[in-house]
């Protein structure tokens, strides 16, 4: 009885951790992307009374302390710098954009969102430009009117919303002007936007070592090494009927000089050695070797 299977050494697993990213390229004719107008005690004012209770005073519908508002991301998303949450409750409207997690993954990386719209432009045809600032605020990197002009555009007093990076929302709280003739509770509003940002994904990555010694796994289940019953057949079926009959293997393949060739590796669970739960198929048949050990290294990314 030839050996068929072998125990896998358990030191000889490696996992590792990658983080990707990928660059998404969204337009409002996106599956899934949406954009509301939400007005408090007015229209869409469910939507402001869940953001209200569920993100912006965490559970508490009351907030007549705006300190309480401008939190660590600690608690967010991120571990450094700050979020500013206050300008929620400043205005009476906002506006809200959707993102499906299809498309950010485990989060949206910060630092990577751009919103354009193309509905309004300036005098010179610029059209409106939103970005985040790495802490899960919003500010226009083109603004012709500031909160501050002494302060840089990105900083807290020219925000104009925030992002929930792990959450895929994006929230424009600044009701202001961004230019003469364009306010910030225009934008979306024509739904004609793009969305640009990277989405994070952690993948873990499987690594097993398997070695064949060479007394090990030199029968090869490949029945065409099989020499026919003797007889004539009349059909491809009948031939290979025989092939698998028999149990001897053409003269070529009985010498000393033969090896198998490996085209094929599974992996099993312990107590099921019928259902394999990895199938790795090698790119090009690897002769065995009959002098040293071949060592074998299959890599699951997850």
């Amino acid at each position: 009885m030839y050996e068929v299977f072998k125990e896998i050494d358990d030191l000889s697993g490696v996992i590792e951790q990658k983080t990707v990213n990928y660059t998404q390229n969204l337009t409002t004719s996106s599956l899934g992307i949406n954009s509301i107008n939400i007005v408090s005690a007015s229209i869409s004012s469910s939507y402001w009374d869940s953001l209200n209770v569920l993100i912006y005073t965490s559970g508490s519908a009351i907030y007549s302390n705006e300190s309480k508002f401008i939190l660590d991301t600690h608690n967010l998303t991120r571990t450094d710098g700050r979020q500013f949450l206050n300008k929620f409750h400043g205005y009476p409207s906002s506006s809200i954009i959707t993102i499906p997690q299809q498309y950010y993954g485990e989060k949206i990386k910060e630092g990577s969102f751009t919103l354009t719209d193309k509905s309004f432009t300036d005098n010179i045809g610029s059209n409106i430009i939103i970005k985040d600032d790495s802490h899960g605020n919003l500010y226009s990197s083109n603004a012709y009117h500031s909160q501050s002009s002494v302060t840089s555009i990105s900083s807290s007093d020219n925000y104009v919303g925030n992002i929930f990076y792990d959450l895929g929302l994006v929230i424009i709280t600044e009701t202001g002007s961004w230019s003469g003739s364009v306010d910030y509770s225009d934008v979306t509003n024509n739904s004609n936007y793009t969305l640009k940002f990277d989405s994070y994904d952690k993948i873990f990555s499987y690594e097993y070592s398997v070695t064949l010694n060479p007394n090990e796994f030199n029968h090869s289940m490949n029945y065409t090494l099989k020499a026919p019953l003797s007889g004539s057949y009349t059909t491809m079926n009948e031939f290979t009927a025989s092939l698998l009959g028999t149990p001897f293997l053409r003269q070529e393949f009985t010498g000393s000089n033969f090896q198998p060739y490996i085209t094929e590796i599974n992996l099993y669970q312990k107590g099921n050695l019928h259902d394999p739960v990895i199938r790795a198929r090698l790119p090009r048949p690897i002769r065995k070797s009959n002098i040293i050990g071949t060592t074998f290294k299959i890599k699951l990314d997850l």
